[in-house]
């Protein structure tokens, strides 16, 4: 066959593609072009086409290596360019996102999507006066295009700017009342201001018009737990599972999940921990409410977490997770027991449930040799990968000034930041362990040996907690869920004292209140 019949083939098959997609037949539009390009490569019609169909029907990775092709062989299409941006940007990767959407900018100045595809990017990339500008230029080609409104909101809240943020969302609502993306990120900006009824309100008003909206139930379930309402706020904490991120990935059993239906009465199950350290702490001590309903209890822990973890009250077999696990009947994830149990509310159990190994608390004993003054555990900084670091950490150059004279400190964090290596330079009567803690079975044994614990919102602050030591937390303005508002104490963990910011990233009041009580609370 003749090149030219051949292209001419493909052309025809070409507009039997469009036609069928334009007759609202997309399976068999991508048929004919998945076809086609089985064929060829090279052919940029037809690259565009099936990559666009991709991504109209949510496909972003898959659409990512035909566009790329359609790039390649023809770079003077700002529609492939945008598209591209937005499938990036849908699979995590904001750098090529970026490039894209300047690409298309720069073959169309005039393209608003680009902007706003350009604007997403920055401000996933943490330049959020950046992508500011991104979304402006937007709306001076779109001024009624809500879902820029909405995204402008983001970036405005990400500026420290809420007020501004919720009359971007009013606006985007004036023009599309039933979008309900705008109404979650409405209640996302209000529960930020404290208006935490308002926020339920929209969260409901959300899924009034998408009932499957995820963000909408997951966030609505979080502000119930905020405000202490733990039977609502316990139910919609079920939807992290639907939210598709890293750190809440179903455990893969094929077993079936126990919530509470099925009588555990001589049953095995599987109790697995989930998300961060500081959960599985937190969560554990529901196991020996499980044990006292007759089931035999195997808890799947971190393997940082296990020698920690020997001796749980409840608990028939310890396993480490990536090993074996014995056969099982049921399973339920560690933070899925309040709602299975049916506890409401934090369940009350007696403290410590966890304890520090004897033979590890001789060899710190040991370490630190005769106490010349109370003990004061210090943790200034959790891990720099946690989505809200930035707002939950402090320096230790920050907490410095606030340590009163005459006792005696430790840090009990196992990783330093530079900066803070340089400021514990400068206090010689701090001393520092990171390289002589090994794992959590170790930082047990420290904290054990401390009067008390300072430590911003981590997993030693759970680890002081259920271990018994008394602690004094050191919150943001926005905490976690698991912390409530204003109160002084939790119901999670006697002796907990709870220090908390009054000004978003201020330090000041919480620090200077924690420095006057320190010398009382040690004393003997």
């Amino acid at each position: 066959m003749e090149v030219a019949e051949v292209q001419a083939q493909i052309a025809e098959l070409v507009t039997m593609g469009k036609e069928a997609f334009d007759a609202g037949r997309p399976g068999d539009a991508e048929e004919i072009f998945r076809g086609l390009r089985a064929i060829t490569k090279t052919n940029v019609e037809v690259n565009t086409q099936l990559g666009l169909l991709l991504a109209t029907r949510g496909a972003y990775q898959e659409a990512r290596a035909p566009l790329e092709d359609a790039a390649l062989l023809d770079d003077s299409d700002p529609v492939v360019f945008n598209v591209l941006s937005a499938c990036a940007f849908e699979t995590g990767d904001y750098e090529a996102a970026l490039v894209n959407a300047d690409q298309a900018l720069r073959l169309r100045r005039t393209y608003s999507e680009a902007h706003n595809n350009r604007g997403n990017a920055l401000l996933r990339l943490g330049r959020p006066s950046e992508g500011l500008e991104a979304f402006k230029a937007a709306l001076m080609l779109t001024p009624r295009d809500a879902d820029v409104h909405v995204n402008l909101a983001n970036v405005l809240n990400a500026l420290e700017r809420p007020a501004e943020a919720l009359r971007s969302l009013d606006r985007a609502l004036a023009l599309a009342p039933r979008l309900a993306t705008a109404h979650v990120n409405r209640g996302n900006v209000l529960q930020r201001v404290d208006r935490h009824v308002e926020a339920l309100a929209a969260y409901d008003e959300a899924i009034a018009l998408d009932s499957g909206s995820i963000d909408a139930h997951w966030n609505r379930g979080l502000c119930h737990l905020l405000i202490g309402d733990y039977a609502a706020g316990w139910q919609g904490y079920e939807w992290r599972w639907r939210r598709g991120v890293r750190e809440t990935q179903p455990r893969g059993c094929v077993e079936p999940l126990w919530l509470g239906a099925e009588d555990l009465a001589g049953r095995t199950i599987l109790l697995h921990g989930e998300q961060g350290l500081g959960d599985c702490i937190q969560f554990a001590r529901y196991a020996r409410q499980v044990a006292d309903r007759g089931a035999i209890v195997i808890l799947e822990v971190y393997a940082t977490l296990a020698p920690l973890f020997e001796g749980l009250a409840g608990v028939s077999q310890l396993v480490r997770r990536g090993d074996p696990t014995p056969p099982f009947e049921l399973h339920c994830p560690l933070m899925s027991l309040p709602l299975a149990l049916g506890q409401p509310a934090p369940a009350p159990e007696p403290q410590p449930y966890l304890r520090a190994d004897a033979g590890r608390l001789a060899a710190w004993t040991e370490r630190l040799g005769p106490k010349a003054a109370p003990r004061i555990g210090l943790v200034a900084s959790g891990s720099p990968t946690h989505g809200n670091d930035l707002q939950r950490s402090l320096s230790f150059e920050t907490l410095a000034p606030h340590l009163p004279a005459g006792l005696e400190y430790h840090l009990l964090q196992k990783e330093l930041r530079p900066a803070d290596r340089d400021a514990l330079a400068a206090r010689p009567d701090v001393r520092v362990w990171a390289e002589a803690i090994h794992d959590f079975a170790d930082t047990a044994a420290l904290a054990q040996l401390m009067d008390r614990v300072v430590s911003v919102d981590t997993s030693v602050a759970h680890l002081a907690g259920a271990i018994g030591r008394p602690t004094s937390l050191l919150l943001p303005t926005e905490p976690d869920w698991r912390w409530g508002l204003n109160a002084a104490s939790t119901p999670w963990y006697e002796g907990m004292q709870i220090y908390r910011q009054t000004r978003r990233g201020d330090w000041r009041d919480p620090l200077q209140k924690l420095a006057a009580d320190l010398p009382a609370m040690t004393a003997a």
